[in-house]
């Protein structure tokens, strides 16, 4: 209530001072009891009348008045205390700023406060602009700036850097752009994600239709052969029930006379020493470097197959026999040996691998100086389970100039010596490029072991006929 009487007097005493009839004392009075009003008045007019000699007291009750929070005397103080760039006044200027900046944050009329502060000290706006951001309040700071910009020709203020002024970037409009481009990342994240997600699915539905259409073309070989198989003759069906696959669709166990009438019957020949079974090999034309190896149950001579080819007589049907093995000679200069023996391990799993060489080393003088010591080695790779054997057999050729044992350098060497040596290392690349071969031998066991038990008995047969050939042409003899 006295406080409340005490600014009735105040206004009283200002108008009476404005008409005369009030004091600067009297003022002063009320200044001095607490009323922010007569502060804040009272340092307006010691300003007026000499702002240099009154300096210190304008402070003051200035600074009475902006610990009061009272917003006129806090705009004022913080001008007169940046005009003079008092550095040691630092924290007072805080205490105006804090003053003036919650009363622009918090006031109901946003627009009586800027403009207030417009009218009261324009020339540093800005710097209550960015301080209003850094404490805290900056939606007020955002406010204020634009309301500057909107009524900037209204005021007619001087004083502003209209492109500074544009140029500031308040806390919550950094917060709202950082929220924005958060937003932007999460969303470009998100349809990254889905982008992914869809290339993912995709790539599964097209590698699923590969697979399907593998699978399909899988059966569908399956059933091509399964439906050529039909054709096919297996005379010893009996001794192995799973038949192994040689080359391309020929299986072993296939029958001797359905593969000779399939194939042609003129490139069919008798066995050779190299097998060890009663039997016979074919080739094709249509399958250069391949070889088929048959055994038989019956030795056929060589009549028997020109009556056979002929198509008559007791021959025109072969005996009983069946495809036991396969060879497949290779260029060494298109395919490697490890190549055909990863091909190989990998057709049939479970074979165990093991090698052997055999070296043969030689040596050819070129001059009387220079011996060229070769080596071939001829080298068998062999894969070998119970049922199947493959045999790989290739060479390498290593050459080795000069003679070492004479201790002779190569850089003793003469022009025509150097030239010689060279001629024949690129001579013996080039044999050795075109003259190795790589053979590959795949016999199914169970059929080779029954064959040549066959054998054994077709010899032991033989044997025995003969013995009593002879003991039949002793006894005629005996008889004469």
């Amino acid at each position: 209530m006295a406080m409340k009487k005490r600014g009735m007097i105040f206004a009283l005493g200002v108008a009476v001072l404005l008409s005369g009839c009030v004091s600067v004392e009297e003022i002063k009075q009320e200044a001095d009891a607490g009323n922010v009003e007569a502060q804040y008045d009272f340092a307006m007019i010691l300003l007026k009348k000499n702002r240099a000699k009154h300096g210190n007291e304008i402070e003051k009750y200035l600074t009475m008045a902006t610990y009061a929070r009272y917003l006129p005397a806090a705009c004022v103080l913080a001008s007169n205390i940046l005009t003079e760039r008092k550095g040691e006044k630092a924290e007072l200027l805080l205490r105006a700023y804090d003053v003036i900046f919650s009363g622009v944050a918090d006031s109901p009329d946003i627009e009586k406060v800027s403009s207030f502060l417009k009218r009261s000290c324009p020339g540093y706006m800005i710097g209550y602009i960015r301080y209003l951001d850094t404490a805290g309040y900056g939606e007020a700071a955002t406010r204020l700036r634009d309301s500057i910009l909107t009524d900037s020709g209204k005021y007619g203020f001087q004083d502003f850097d209209e492109k500074e002024l544009r140029g500031i970037k308040t806390s919550c409009e950094i917060a709202k752009e950082k929220e924005r481009l958060a937003e932007e990342r999460q969303k470009r994240l998100a349809e990254e994600e889905q982008k992914r997600l869809a290339e993912e699915k995709q790539k599964r539905l097209a590698e699923e239709e590969q697979k399907r259409l593998a699978e399909q073309k899988r059966l569908a070989e399956e059933k091509r052969l399964a439906e050529e198989q039909k054709k096919f003759k297996f005379p010893y069906t009996d001794i192995t029930n799973q038949h192994i696959k040689f080359y391309k669709h020929i299986f072993s166990g296939m029958s001797l006379e359905w593969v000779v009438r399939e194939m042609g019957r003129n490139e069919v020949a008798l066995g050779n020493n190299e097998m060890k079974y009663v039997g016979s090999y074919l080739t094709s034309s249509c399958w250069p470097g391949v070889v088929f190896f048959f055994g038989t149950e019956t030795l056929v001579s060589g009549r028997g197959w020109d009556m056979f080819m002929q198509g008559s007589g007791e021959y025109s049907a072969l005996p009983k026999g069946g495809l036991v093995a396969c060879r497949i000679t290779l260029p060494a200069d298109r395919v490697t040996a490890k190549d055909v023996i990863e091909k190989y391990a990998g057709e049939f799993p479970g074979t165990k691998h093991s090698q052997s060489i055999k070296n043969n080393i030689s040596e050819e003088a070129v001059t009387h100086r220079i011996v060229v010591k070769k080596n071939v080695k001829n080298i068998t790779d062999i894969l070998e389970s119970e049922s199947v054997s493959i045999e790989i057999v290739h060479q390498e050729l290593e050459s080795e100039f000069p003679d070492k044992q004479n201790g002779l350098d190569v850089s003793e060497l003469n022009a025509d010596e150097k030239e010689i040596i060279e001629r024949l290392l690129q001579s013996a690349k080039i044999q050795s490029r075109e003259g190795r071969e790589i053979t590959v031998t795949i016999t199914d066991k169970i059929l080779e072991k029954y064959f040549i038990g066959i054998t054994d008995d077709v010899l032991e047969k033989a044997r025995k006929a003969e013995e009593q050939a002879r003991r039949r042409m002793a006894e005629k003899t005996l008889d004469f």
